[in-house]
């Protein structure tokens, strides 16, 4: 078996570089530790009152479109997207597009016949 070195030598020509001691009557700089007033609202925040927004009724899942959007839309998407996934066809967005619109006469159709 040959002996080869896995890894060429390191060059005796290249200068190594250590870092300088140090000077212990060099000045030390100030370290400074930020309170939350530093980074939140300090001086130059404005000051907001939240009073108002604790006596307004915030809907459960946020404002009234994404709530809307949750509950109508985003489960039928995201099985959509599930079988576009794992078919992964060439044209994707007509398979999703023709998901949703079979989706929205089982869903819709169902509605309707309810109602009458």
């Amino acid at each position: 078996m040959a002996n080869t070195p896995s890894a060429p030598a390191p060059s005796s020509s290249l200068p190594i570089s250590t870092p300088a001691p140090l000077d212990p009557a060099a000045p030390v700089p100030k370290q400074t530790t930020n309170t939350m007033a530093d980074t939140n609202g300090g001086p130059n925040t404005p000051s907001v009152d939240f009073s108002s927004a604790a006596a307004t009724q915030v809907r459960p899942g946020g404002a009234p479109a994404r709530v809307y959007l949750n509950e109508k839309i985003v489960p039928y998407l995201l099985e959509g997207m599930k079988t576009v996934t794992r078919e992964q066809p060439p044209n994707p967005l007509q398979v999703l597009g023709e998901f949703l619109i079979q989706k929205s006469k089982e869903i819709e159709g169902d509605a309707k016949k309810e109602s009458e």
